[in-house]
């Protein structure tokens, strides 16, 4: 956090804090606390590697820094989160999760509006690519186990 009344700047800021917090990303935070606290959290674990099929050229898939796709779900896999943030395909292995029908959202981190993606078996590897396809456009795609009957992601 930079302030300018203190010490000079570290890791070349763009701007103070002061001014950061009226950027629209700071008003968009909520966005991301409505998704988690949309689905069960206290037992979510890290699950980039279980969850996203690798791709052969390392930086393809998941990427690395600001093109770092990353996933996470419940202990019970019965849901999860896949952050992709640039529109590029990419496949997730369904047969993680538990049911036999996975229900797919996609989740808008600027908005806070979700889409219905469809249902799709629990098998094998199933390719997804976001709603907005280019750079920069970041999306949320989020699989439930369909006999949960979760709510609308973002929703409670």
């Amino acid at each position: 956090m930079y302030d300018p009344d203190k010490s000079g700047p570290i890791n070349n800021p763009l701007m103070s804090w002061r001014d950061a917090i009226h950027q629209p990303g700071s008003e968009q935070m909520i966005y991301g606390r409505l998704l988690i606290e949309s689905r069960p959290f206290f037992t979510r674990i890290p699950a980039t590697e279980k969850i996203l099929v690798m791709d052969g050229i390392p930086t393809a898939m998941p990427g690395e820094g600001r093109y770092r796709f990353v996933a996470t779900c419940d202990q019970d896999f019965s849901y999860a989160m896949i952050y992709a943030p640039v529109g590029r395909k990419f496949k997730v292995r369904m047969n993680v999760l538990k049911g036999d029908k996975i229900k797919a959202w996609w989740y808008n981190p600027r908005t806070g509006e979700a889409s219905n993606a469809g249902i799709y078996s629990n098998k094998g590897e199933q390719t997804f690519i976001s709603p907005d396809p280019g750079e920069m456009i970041d999306w949320i795609l989020v699989l439930d186990d369909a006999s949960k009957k979760y709510p609308v992601p973002g929703k409670s």
